[in-house]
């Protein structure tokens, strides 16, 4: 096994997640720790949100927002799990010994424990977790295949990220539509994505890693740090999409299309590296997992030049 353990890779999503949900909560008023460590050897806490205003001004902001958020208390510890795992047994436990520990750690007696919720945000639905009370008063539905309140024991409201419409949460979902959705969003309200600016080329670098479309975060990238070129890259998309739908009369539209928006994507691309390799007419003669192979290898390229 390499240096490069499962272990830094899920912190790193886990601890990004943090900072990108730091200025939503901040701005209704409460303070936000990511990653506390609650124990000797270290363990961390995805996240510790307190509420030291007392009402909350949840009519600041949207309330997509703070969906699943709505009841927050004066303490709120929140478990985080990504695209690349799933909210088991092991995890809830794992959760409730976080939960003991900040107990201890802020000196918090049992009789005041109702003033701490816990959430377990998840992108995958927690089926196995979930089965053995299915249809019992210790599950409760709030919103069907989002919202959950699993009420055995210590209370935990799971938030199933998989088809939210958070604009924060859904850039995390590994899924590209829902990360359009958000991301667009974020530049319509305007607010929020002035402060996870900085984040999002780091997120998109975490997609590239693991292989996810990144003809998609490519655009999003060049948006971000070279906005002039972000009409152009429109324009090479919408003239690529006319040239695939004329081609895809002969050779099928789906491909003609995809066709289309490689060829647009990689003129624009060899054009902000300065590296005319291809003409039009040589990549207009190419298959598309051709098209695709050079398309990844300039994202490479992008990437490093960008960085």
């Amino acid at each position: 096994m390499s240096e490069h353990t499962e272990i830094p890779k899920r912190v790193d999503w886990h601890r990004l997640w943090g900072l990108m949900m730091t200025p939503l909560f901040e701005r209704l008023g409460c303070e936000t720790i990511v990653e506390m460590d609650l124990s000797r050897k270290e363990q961390k806490l995805d996240m510790v949100v307190i509420n030291r205003v007392g009402n909350l001004p949840y009519g600041k902001i949207s309330p997509d927002y703070y969906k699943g958020f709505e009841n927050l208390n004066e303490h709120n510890l929140i478990s985080f799990k990504s695209f690349q795992e799933v909210f088991n047994v092991k995890a809830l436990e794992e959760f409730y010994g976080h939960y003991t520990n900040y107990k201890k750690d802020k000196n918090i007696p049992e009789k005041n424990k109702g003033s701490i919720n816990l959430y377990a945000v998840t992108h995958h639905f927690p089926e196995k977790l979930f089965a053995p009370f299915q249809g019992t008063q210790f599950l409760r539905c709030i919103e069907k295949g989002l919202i959950y309140e699993l009420r055995f024991l210590t209370p935990v409201r799971f938030i199933i990220t998989r088809k939210i419409t958070h604009p924060i949460i859904g850039l995390f979902s590994n899924d590209a539509d829902q990360i359009t959705a958000s991301r667009k969003r974020l530049e319509k309200d305007g607010w929020l994505i002035k402060q996870v600016s900085s984040y999002l080329k780091k997120l998109y670098n975490f997609y590239f890693k693991e292989g996810v479309d990144m003809v998609y975060t490519q655009e999003m990238f060049i948006q971000d740090h070279y906005p002039e070129w972000h009409e152009k890259i429109q324009s090479a998309r919408n003239e690529g999409m006319l040239e695939g739908k004329l081609e895809g009369k002969l050779e099928g539209m789906l491909e003609g299309k995809l066709k289309g928006e490689y060829v647009g994507k990689i003129l624009l691309a060899q054009q902000i590296l300065k590296q005319a390799v291809y003409s039009k007419q040589d990549l207009e003669n190419k298959s598309v997992d051709e098209l695709r192979s050079i398309a990844v290898k300039l994202e490479k390229k992008l990437n490093v030049t960008f960085h």
